[in-house]
């Protein structure tokens, strides 16, 4: 089985106050994503992880990988540059992109951190699978209201834990989710 999350910002206080996650604390948030991560992947699954792992800088906090299911892969978020040294040094991922398409059951899926208005495979009915966004709404801005707008019809998912409940999901749970959430605020 083949998951995708983004954006767990472990140890960020920043980002967690930012997106009004809903924990009591840091701890508690990490304690529960990891929770809800290994209770859902396997050791045999894959997982693509779409970038800003931890707190800038944080290099303990990119322990929490370790203790996380899945053969995993990392495309490179914008917090994530000054760790990459590390992260290489750890082997947490079996393989580091700033952009990728791989296979998905028939589906060609381009991932990359940030949402593309034309990813490759665009053109041939393939899919786009992002994080970087989080959880912001039309609220944030002028070029939120424009995403939202490009993708509502398009086959592009945010993959960011601030609307996946806080888990790896499928592509098959995004594509559901895009669609239940489709008059939602924030950008799915």
């Amino acid at each position: 089985m083949i998951f995708y999350v983004a954006d767990t910002h472990f140890r960020d206080e920043k980002i967690f106050n930012k997106c009004n996650r809903p924990f009591a604390n840091l701890i508690e948030y990490e304690n529960v994503l990891i929770n809800r991560w290994n209770s859902k992947v396997k050791n045999s699954d894959t997982v693509y992880v779409l970038g800003d792992l931890v707190l800038d800088g944080c290099v303990e906090a990119l322990d929490v990988f370790v203790k996380l299911n899945g053969h995993k892969h990392l495309l490179i978020g914008n917090h994530d540059e000054g760790l990459l040294e590390t992260i290489r040094q750890k082997g947490l991922f079996e393989t580091i992109d700033f952009i990728k398409v791989m296979q998905d059951g028939d589906k060609k899926v381009c991932v990359c951190h940030y949402p593309l208005m034309d990813w490759i495979e665009f053109n041939r009915n393939g899919y786009h699978v992002y994080g970087h966004i989080h959880n912001k709404t039309i609220q944030n801005g002028v070029a939120y209201q424009q995403i939202k707008e490009y993708f509502i019809d398009k086959p592009a998912y945010n993959c960011s834990v601030d609307i996946t409940q806080y888990e790896p999901v499928t592509l098959d749970e995004m594509i559901r989710l895009k669609e239940v959430n489709r008059n939602e605020a924030y950008i799915n």
